[in-house]
């Protein structure tokens, strides 16, 4: 229990840019961790998608929860939410002292940020690189999100019904 709550309080250190940038780390730690396979990772993804608030969180949530019950889930949230809540102490300590320019920090962070996000697209989708139907699901996707305009609740129900379809009866 120790060392899953570890893996989260690193995490949270580590973390910029938001739960989905984070996702892709999460990967690595839990699936190296042996907590997880890939398959079994990526499942868990999509349940704490489907749960209201930030996926990292969630994350977070659901694996201590899975392995240690309440107390795990509350121990991990808890250590995941520690480090930020640190830092955001200490800069907030060091902001009185020292001028921060927000607007060159946020540039600074934006372009590791985006390199994580897609680090974490190309991992989770590794595993459905070779499947036709994946692809097919992925350009409807995207092209009804950028040519169409479709509201992207919308597209997330029905991929995920077609998903359902293809996959799972």
């Amino acid at each position: 229990m120790i060392k899953l709550a570890l893996i989260f309080l690193k995490l949270g250190f580590l973390s910029f840019g938001g739960g989905w940038a984070v996702v892709g780390i999460l990967q690595k730690e839990l699936i190296s961790a042996g907590f997880f396979s890939p398959a079994e990772f990526t499942e868990m993804v999509s349940v704490a998608q489907m749960t209201p608030g930030p996926i990292a969180l969630n994350l977070a949530t659901y694996v201590g929860y899975k392995y240690f019950g309440f107390l795990g889930a509350f121990l991990n949230t808890f250590f995941f939410l520690l480090a930020p809540a640190l830092t955001m102490i200490l800069v907030y300590s060091l902001g009185k002292r020292i001028k921060l320019n927000s607007n060159k920090l946020s540039q600074a962070l934006m372009g590791f940020t985006t390199v994580m996000v897609l680090v974490t697209l190309i991992s989770l989708a590794s595993p459905r690189l070779t499947d036709p139907w994946f692809f097919l699901i992925a350009t409807l996707v995207f092209f009804g999100l950028n040519k169409f305009k479709i509201h992207p609740l919308v597209l997330m129900f029905a991929a995920g019904f077609i998903g359902v379809l293809l996959y799972a009866i």
